[in-house]
């Protein structure tokens, strides 16, 4: 078996792990992108926030009409009510850019992975058996090598590396549980000038719970579901994508896929960092796709955190304990905004009260776009500070219907 010595191992090639190893190769440390996977593969979670913008323009990633489509902002779409209501970035507090990208993720993926290498990544396909830390070292085994390192990072997204090895995965509760998705080959030019140049998501309010419809770059769609059952998925939605007369304008002619399904996605990592390791996007944590947060809470974490561990690496710090505990405080954060918006969403009449609910309410209406846009960090939105307060007192409390 042989063995390599790296200053840093990033376990897992997606956005987050990616967009580390590039960011942390940019500043001139040797990095290793280990990568059990052949790219481009398939992944879901296809549509991006503002907030995750500057991040791709700090990598040097380039909007790639092949994966890259833009997105102008999120409707909201209740098709029973018939209830409506546009969430334009245009109309958010002075911030991140004013609008955001649909991605077609083996693409998108590729891509990112391809740009780690350009900046100094060196690439390793294998599958980790292990992961030990000791005082000095810490040591990752594939079948293959004995891979050594100052330090480890964990982008395992869902496969969850290190959570797994010390069982400090918690699950979410009240949100979501099993995602059912399909996409459509081949829109037609009637869908696509119905769907319009701002290629907004739309959120769908279901009966079963909500549903995504995401255009994607070649005239292509991406349509899900989430509930709250975890068994009978497939059948609830391919009902749903039958009877949602959206759906079946847009999807008419078009060429549908194999449907696929993920279950119980929703956890936090008690254990996020430690001595010479931290994890990293998914890996650290992963609410609901309601939102969207998923891939860009994955490229901003990523960039905070290769920011806080390059200036550790030169002055040799990086096996502190406490390294990183700043770094997950604030992305507790911004975690903490989207969670308490997720919880209102699912528990609370939040849908009718907010999303489909008055006009005209000026700041606080910019101060809700910007957390849609994932501007989940700034300290002057009364409308984040309610939403994790409320959460809070609902959390010692009666659970509102």
């Amino acid at each position: 078996m042989s063995t390599h010595q790296y200053e840093v191992i990033v376990i897992g090639s997606g956005p987050a792990g990616a967009a580390t190893a590039g960011l942390l190769a940019r500043q001139g440390h040797d990095v290793l992108l280990l990568e059990r996977e052949a790219f481009p593969r398939f992944h879901i979670g296809e549509s991006l926030l503002p907030v995750s913008v500057p991040v791709l323009e700090d990598l040097g990633v380039e909007p790639d009409p092949s994966c890259f489509l833009f997105k102008k902002g999120a409707e909201f779409v209740d098709e029973n009510s018939g209830a409506r209501r546009t969430f334009d970035f245009e109309e958010a507090l002075d911030g991140p850019p004013r609008y955001a990208w649909q991605v077609e993720r083996a693409g998108f993926d590729a891509r990112l992975r391809a740009r780690a290498l350009e900046l100094g990544a060196k690439p390793l396909a294998g599958k980790v058996m292990s992961v030990e830390f000791e005082p000095e070292r810490a040591w990752v085994r594939t079948r293959d090598a004995e891979l050594h390192a100052r330090y480890v990072v964990d982008a395992t997204g869902q496969n969850r590396l290190l959570a797994r090895k010390f069982e400090t995965a918690e699950p979410i509760l009240h949100f979501g549980r099993t995602a059912a998705f399909v996409h459509y080959d081949g829109l037609s030019d009637a869908a696509w000038e119905e769907i319009g140049p701002g290629h907004e998501i739309r959120v769908m309010i279901a009966r079963q719970g909500w549903g995504w419809v995401i255009p994607l770059p070649g005239r292509r769609l991406s349509v899900g579901l989430v509930c709250r059952e975890g068994e009978i998925a497939a059948q609830v939605c391919a009902q749903y994508v039958s009877e949602s007369p959206l759906i079946a304008r847009w999807t008419k002619g078009a060429v549908a896929s194999e449907m696929r399904v993920e279950r119980n996605f929703s956890f936090r990592n008690l254990r996020p960092c430690g001595p010479r390791y931290a994890c990293v996007g998914d890996a650290a944590c992963f609410l609901d796709p309601v939102f969207s947060s998923g891939v860009s809470l994955a490229l901003v974490g990523a960039r905070h955190l290769a920011q806080t561990l390059s200036p550790a690496l030169a002055a040799g710090q990086e096996s502190a304990p406490e390294l990183m505990q700043s770094h997950h405080a604030w992305m507790d954060s911004g975690i903490d905004v989207f969670a308490a918006m997720i919880d209102r969403f699912y528990n609370t009449k939040f849908i009718e009260n907010v999303l489909f609910g008055p006009q005209g309410w000026g700041e606080v209406a910019r101060q809700i776009v910007s957390v849609l846009a994932g501007d989940v960090w700034r300290t002057d939105s009364g409308f984040a500070r309610s939403l994790v307060e409320g959460r809070r007192r609902r959390s010692s409390g009666p659970r509102e219907p």
